[in-house]
């Protein structure tokens, strides 16, 4: 999509966002939408020669056209929620088309969860600060530019410092109304020292609808915390979901990604980490299954500004069909970073002729005694596992549906609820491409 394809877009979004009525926001809050709106309107959407986006076209989302929510949609709008991901016991979050719906869960002692207006306003500064910390200037982060001068819908997730609050569920889905709709919305995630929780996203419809997702989650990890963040996407192939993630950690935090993509038309995950303080650990996961024409691009940027952390990335991809997929693993280790540790694997199937993969790790180092390694790989089964199968008495269909499928389980292994992990690997399984190419056909 070039630039001129996507004005129409631009000049629609510009008009939505002076059409939106005055509110009661804080002074500093409309300053903020002010400045990101007029970002965008400089940036406009990015296009190929963004170098961020230089494997992700948008023709998708130009076609969706999709426009943002008026106040009369909003109580017309019910999302089509499936069942819970994860146990019954996890206090769950419902957003439909981008909107809160219904009201929060209760929560325990020292767990609090607000709408962004009234975190705003119950932990001020806190909030301010990550707030106007957002990204909205640097080349391809347009869409998290978008998503701040719309900054309405939003939830903000607190927990208590040494608090154990256990599992948060947060389920999105889309009302399938007629008309594409475009959803902005803000989760910041705020654990005080010692805190501890479990947040779990399902992104999933359970009739097929269309429309956009531009979210941004902003994370905060003060001294010894620990989340442990899953996210999970089945949605349908009319479905464009962007969205953005930076965490800030704090000296001994630790955070670990887990995604897994099984559906969606356009799907785009920028994944930030920045470990601000010594012993601070990160990890992202991933695993994502595409048929059709689905394309899904992770692009993760990890940076160690601390001594003595460390970080993993562990992706595994198998694509289908005519779908595409991307993958941008960044580590930066700044000078006086020593000590540092940095892991890299994206591990890749193809099952079709037609089906892609654009992998790019990267590494860029200026401390000493530091331990890193890193490797891209783009392939086929191995015939020698698939001789082994065969030979127990499966088919050579059998052999390789099993092999492909233990590719992925690799990544929900890695996850430390067990209950969760099969939940996952079911789906992934059900999501597996029909066919499985013999060696010599890519």
């Amino acid at each position: 999509m070039d630039s001129a394809g996507t004005m129409p877009l631009i000049e629609q979004w510009s008009k939505e966002f002076r059409a939106m009525p005055g509110g009661s926001d804080p002074a500093w809050l409309g300053k903020l939408k002010e400045q990101a709106a007029t970002q965008f309107a400089v940036a406009g959407i990015p296009t190929r020669k963004t170098e961020a986006w230089k494997y992700t076209p948008l023709r998708m989302l130009e076609q969706l056209a999709p426009h943002f929510l008026e106040a009369a949609e909003v109580e017309s709008g019910t999302g089509h929620f499936p069942d819970p991901v994860c146990p019954a016991g996890a206090g769950t979050v419902d957003i439909s088309d981008g909107r809160l719906s219904g009201s929060l869960p209760e929560t325990a002692a020292g767990f609090t969860l607000l709408p962004l207006a009234e975190g705003v306003t119950v932990f001020g500064d806190v909030v301010r600060q990550v707030l106007e910390s957002t990204d909205v200037a640097s080349p391809g982060n347009t869409f998290t530019a978008l998503n701040t001068a719309f900054l309405e819908q939003g939830l903000v997730v607190h927990v208590g410092e040494n608090v154990k609050a256990g599992s948060l569920l947060i389920r999105w889905a889309f009302s399938g109304s007629d008309r594409g709709r475009m959803g902005n919305f803000r989760l910041v995630v705020l654990l005080a020292p010692g805190a501890d929780l479990d947040l779990i996203e399902q992104f999933e419809s359970s009739a097929q609808t269309s429309g956009a997702l531009n979210i941004v989650t902003q994370v905060a990890l003060a001294d010894g915390a620990g989340l442990r963040h899953v996210r999970v996407q089945n949605e349908s192939d009319d479905v464009v979901l962007l969205t953005s993630t930076s965490v800030e950690q704090a000296a001994r935090s630790k955070y670990q990604y887990s995604g897994f993509d099984l559906g969606g038309g356009l799907v785009r995950h920028g994944l930030n980490a920045r470990l601000a303080g010594a012993g601070a650990e990160t990890g992202f996961d991933g695993a994502f299954v595409l048929d059709r024409k689905r394309h899904v691009d992770n692009h993760v940027s990890v940076d160690h500004a601390a001594p003595g952390c460390s970080s993993k990335q562990f992706f595994r991809g198998v694509l289908g069909g005519s779908s595409r997929g991307v993958f941008n693993g960044r580590a930066l280790i700044r000078p006086g970073a020593d000590g540092s540790s940095v892991r890299q694997s994206n591990a890749n199937l193809l099952l079709s002729p037609l089906a892609e993969m654009d992998t790019k790790p990267e590494l860029e180092i200026y401390a000493d005694e530091v331990e890193a390694s890193h490797g891209a790989t783009v392939g086929q089964l191995d015939e020698t596992a698939i001789f082994y199968l065969r030979s127990r008495g499966l088919s050579e269909d059998q052999a390789r549906r099993i092999l492909t499928m233990a590719f992925c389980h690799a990544v929900t292994d890695r996850l430390s609820d067990r209950s969760l992990a099969a939940r996952i690997s079911a789906m992934i399984d059900a999501a597996m491409p029909g066919g499985v190419l013999a060696a010599g056909e890519i």
